[in-house]
């Protein structure tokens, strides 16, 4: 009974650790200078989650970056950054779509 007892608390802490996030998590901070308010906000957001293996994405407006977990086997950073600019804004070194950034809202835009 003891050795039963032992053998399925190993095994649950074997499962347990191996339930960590996957191996292929890539977290990446993107400079987004050119959100504003929560629209834009909520624009990046959309945008980013739209591509496929993205896991999360955290908009700080205040300092103007974006976090984003996503699986490396399914997308890239230079894929996310091209989301962010198709939706009209920049993306590190990645210039905003010109014809995206006039359909945003008055208040998304900077110029």
């Amino acid at each position: 009974m003891k050795i039963t007892m032992l053998s399925m608390a190993i095994l649950l802490a074997a499962f347990v650790a191996g339930c960590g996030e996957p191996a292929d998590l890539r977290t990446e901070v993107i400079t987004a200078k050119t959100m504003v308010c929560g629209s834009c906000a909520k624009n990046v957001e959309k945008a980013v989650y739209a591509v496929e293996g993205v896991k999360s994405v955290a908009v700080d407006l205040e300092a103007k970056n974006v976090t984003v977990k996503y699986l490396s086997t399914n997308t890239n950073l230079e894929t996310i950054e091209l989301a962010i600019a198709d939706a009209g804004y920049d993306a590190n070194g990645r210039k905003r779509d010109p014809a995206a950034y006039e359909k945003l809202d008055a208040c998304c835009k900077l110029d």
